[in-house]
């Protein structure tokens, strides 16, 4: 229970700032009240001895108070002039009308007052208030904040358990739906939150990866499947090759055809995983270092002038469209090998007299054909390793060539993009591009 102990340790953090506060501001006001009791005992000091000096010293002007005590001493006085506290000495007379007592026992509650002596004419005045108003203030103050901080404290313990122990059912369900998926289960979600707030934007994001990974894990099953049924017919065919060179060895026959077509398949199946080799080396995205200014009109040019007379040799045609195209950063050699994959998926793919075309259009390049095209629900699943549609089964080709192509579009930040061929009046053809960011 992490978040309520993190509750607890705020909220006594919380208590011990109020009660420093609360120190803090008691000594602010002692210091405050101390200074506006001497301001009135100044002030009440010069009322009464410009009386004196003025109508000389009567006791009856100056009754006895609750809280002021006013004396006058005739001749010279021992007392040292300023303000003081607790007086310690004993008062003239404590009751009006009354002799003071002749012993020095020193009055009750003396040391509640504060005094303010000096001279006056003809002798010294002293001026005395009791402090214990204030004291009464200061102690209905501390009363006061002790009940406040203490409410407010529970209070806040209260609100911080609270939402400590609602964080942690949201941690608890974050940590249970990561130990599920970790442990197999793939379906295993946070389940979002409809909450904007941290922890809500947490699970979301973690929903979002989970399905990510979801993707992944699912997909590298289907590409083990896929390895396994696309290596399964080229192993099968160089078994085959080696028993009939063997058979033919052993027969004293001419075996060169047989190893010969053996050589050719066990090429095919090395092909396949160079292909591999390739696509996980560009997943790494060390080849951004080799990135400089490619001009994308005189790389289909190249591209055009190259693969010309093999794709006429086939029975198809190739055209060369170029409208404006401009100059990207990328590394020129993988964007060549992926044109070149997207021209041989095209021979490959498409039926004799087909016309192809090598685009190049602003930042996009691509290849576009009048043939059979894919149906639009696949264009998400033949970038996929290994996949391939059920009609291409038959033809030469290990399902990697746009594999390749998407990872070379990533890597330069493209968008690799399919769709029918927008040059034919109905919906036939491919035309398959990558959109570069300029």
């Amino acid at each position: 229970m992490s978040a309520v102990r993190q509750a607890v340790t705020i909220t006594l953090a919380f208590l011990l700032i109020v009660l420093v506060a609360g120190a803090i501001v008691i000594a602010a006001f002692e210091r405050e009240t101390r200074r506006r009791i001497e301001d009135e005992l100044h002030s009440r000091f010069a009322e009464v001895r410009d009386d004196i000096e003025r109508l000389g010293y009567d006791p009856a002007r100056y009754p006895e108070a609750k809280n002021e005590r006013i004396e006058f001493r005739p001749g010279d006085s021992d007392i040292r002039s300023g303000i003081h506290n607790a007086p310690k000495f004993r008062w003239a007379f404590w009751d009006r009308g009354t002799t003071p007592p002749e012993t020095d026992a020193p009055l009750d509650d003396l040391e509640h007052w504060m005094y303010f002596a000096g001279p006056v004419r003809g002798g010294q005045l002293i001026v005395a208030t009791d402090l214990r108003r204030q004291d009464d203030f200061l102690q209905i103050m501390l009363k006061t904040m002790g009940l406040v901080g203490l409410g407010a404290a529970l209070s806040a313990l209260c609100l911080g358990v609270y939402l400590g122990a609602r964080t942690q059912r949201r941690i608890n369900a974050i940590s249970q739906a990561l130990s599920d998926f970790g442990a197999g289960d793939l379906s295993a979600r946070v389940g979002g939150s409809p909450r904007h707030d941290d922890l809500g934007d947490l699970s979301r994001q973690l929903d979002t990866t989970l399905d990510q990974l979801d993707a992944l894990i699912r997909q590298s099953r289907n590409f083990a499947g896929n390895i396994a049924h696309d290596l399964k017919t080229p192993l099968s065919r160089l078994r085959i090759r080696l028993d009939r060179a063997l058979m033919a060895i052993e027969d004293g026959g001419d075996s060169a055809h047989a190893i010969e077509a053996a050589i050719a398949q066990a090429e095919r199946i090395t092909a396949i995983f160079d292909a591999f080799l390739r696509i996980a080396k560009l997943e790494t995205g060390t080849a951004r270092a080799s990135f400089a200014p490619v001009d994308l009109g005189h790389l289909v040019d190249e591209i055009f002038e190259t693969y010309r007379h093999v794709i006429e040799a086939s029975g198809r045609t190739l055209a060369l469209d170029k409208d404006m195209p401009e100059t990207v950063s990328g590394d020129r050699v993988l964007l060549a090998q992926a044109m070149a994959n997207l021209l041989e998926n095209a021979i490959r793919h498409t039926p004799g007299h087909t016309h192809i075309s090598l685009v190049a259009h602003g930042a996009a390049i691509g290849v576009a054909d009048t043939g059979p095209g894919i149906p639009r629900d696949a264009f998400e699943r033949v970038t996929q390793p290994l996949y391939r549609l059920e009609r291409s089964r038959t033809s030469d080709g290990s399902g990697l060539g746009l594999a390749l192509v998407k990872t070379i579009a990533n890597l330069h930040g493209a968008d690799l993009v399919f769709s029918e061929n927008p040059q034919l009046p109905t919906k036939k053809g491919l035309y398959v591009h990558i959109e570069m960011s300029q």
